[in-house]
């Protein structure tokens, strides 16, 4: 283990496995306290439990979340704000691609609750509690974006609904989060980027149906492993030479230049409020 990460509060959503768990377990090895917020709290224990064979003094907590439903994500904030007051870096891992059009809870499109909005919400509920100077949010995005289009007049996708509709459209929300998200946090000692893990064989592709199987098998054969995965997202959380870098976007733990709808300022502020409508900020 080492300590390169000592006495830092490191918050990970979804990171009982893929991407999450890798960078969870890395984070654990440079020393981090590593706070795993999970759907189901018995794949939390079990991510731990699995950290700790590699890592037996690892810090590792746990928290409850679904970030699919607004309740969950506000409930968890408080609960999170109870128990870490100060947080060193937040990663907006946690994601879905759905084949099929589901809802959440709160009649949201699926894709777009998980991967957006609540991420979303819980950024903004936890901002106090993000450390400054120093602290770093990271939201792990996908290069899915760069094919995406905010359908503003349809963001739920009632109509036309396809599973890489649905997941490049959040994808680019993510982007666009990160953008606006950095321009409102300039000068106020925290940073915000976004990244690009590579095609990674994950849970995110769904399995419940035959046609899912086969559609996620085809998947997984261009894929690279989680292991590769995390890479850039653990360094993003820890590399001392990234300090005051904000607004980008990494893929092999280097930068890379964006498209035109990434950098999109009216765009990303459109979202931002109707995102603030959507999650219940704007009449808070």
């Amino acid at each position: 283990m080492t300590t390169v990460m000592m006495d830092k509060v490191v918050l990970i959503t979804g990171a009982n496995s893929g991407i999450g768990f890798c960078a969870a377990r890395d984070l654990a090895g440079k020393g981090a306290r590593v706070v795993l917020a999970c759907r189901r709290p018995e794949a939390a224990d079990d991510a731990m439990a699995a950290i700790r064979v590699i890592h037996p003094h690892a810090q590792l907590d746990s928290v409850q979340l679904d970030v699919s439903s607004l309740e969950s994500v506000r409930t968890a904030a408080a609960e999170i704000l109870e128990r870490f007051p100060t947080l060193d870096v937040l990663v907006n891992n946690a994601g879905v691609a759905k084949v099929r059009r589901e809802e959440s809870v709160d009649g949201f499109e699926m894709t777009l609750a998980t991967n957006h909005l609540g991420p979303f919400l819980l950024t903004n509920l936890l901002l106090q509690a993000v450390k400054s100077p120093g602290g770093r949010i990271i939201n792990v995005a996908s290069v899915a974006h760069t094919m995406g289009k905010i359908h503003f007049d349809d963001l739920n996708l009632t109509k036309g609904y396809r599973v890489m509709r649905a997941y490049s459209q959040s994808k680019l929300a993510n982007m666009l989060f990160t953008r606006a998200l950095a321009k409102r946090l300039d000068g106020a000692g925290v940073t915000v980027n976004a990244l690009h893990p590579g095609a990674v064989n994950t849970n995110i592709w769904p399995g419940n149906r035959w046609y899912e199987k086969v559609v996620s098998s085809v998947i997984r054969l261009f894929t690279i492993s989680a292991d590769e995965g995390s890479r850039t997202t653990t360094w993003l959380a820890s590399a001392p030479e990234l300090e005051g870098e904000t607004g980008g976007y990494y893929q092999d733990c280097k930068p890379q230049k964006t498209k035109s709808s990434a950098r999109d300022d009216n765009a990303a502020e459109q979202l931002w409020a109707v995102s603030e409508k959507m999650v219940g900020l704007s009449a808070a």
